[in-house]
């Protein structure tokens, strides 16, 4: 599935970040060897650093952190109703391995807003043969498990 010029431009706005995040993370985990109070909040640098040569007019950043009070990266895509959040969300998956983990496995949580996004996404991504299964497939190394695409029971 051929990806649109706005769908690129996001794509490329992420892996940006992603780039700087793992910049970032890496002056972070030295630091933090020498010195565990001179490291600061490395993705606000990282967010910092992307949105300074790039469109992310209006972008802000919040800090989050893990249970152990480490800094935690987080980013939200904003796309409109039909803009193709899905596959977009496909391909930033690998985006993340790719450039920022540096590894072709992991675990994703994906949430919807509805019970029938919920079912259609569910179907696409059990589907070998749907463009959102292959783009997982692709950045996982042929390693994505079907099995793990369970199907949650839902009140209705």
């Amino acid at each position: 599935m051929e990806l649109k010029d706005y769908q690129k431009h996001c794509i490329n706005e992420v892996k940006v970040y992603l780039e700087h995040l793992a910049e970032f993370r890496a002056k972070y985990e030295k630091i933090l060897a020498i010195d565990p109070d001179m490291a600061g909040d490395f993705t606000r640098k990282a967010w910092e650093k992307a949105k300074g040569g790039s469109t992310f007019q209006g972008a802000i950043h919040y800090e989050k952190t893990n249970g152990l009070g480490e800094p935690l990266p987080n980013f939200c895509i904003k796309v409109p109703t039909g803009g193709g959040k899905t596959l977009l969300a496909t391909h930033t998956i690998g985006l993340i391995n790719a450039h920022y983990l540096k590894r072709q496995t992991g675990l994703v949580l994906w949430i919807v807003p509805t019970n029938q996004i919920y079912r259609q996404t569910l179907k696409a991504l059990r589907t070998r043969e749907h463009p959102y299964r292959q783009v997982l497939d692709l950045n996982s190394g042929g390693r994505t498990k079907n099995e793990i695409f369970y199907d949650f029971p839902t009140s209705r």
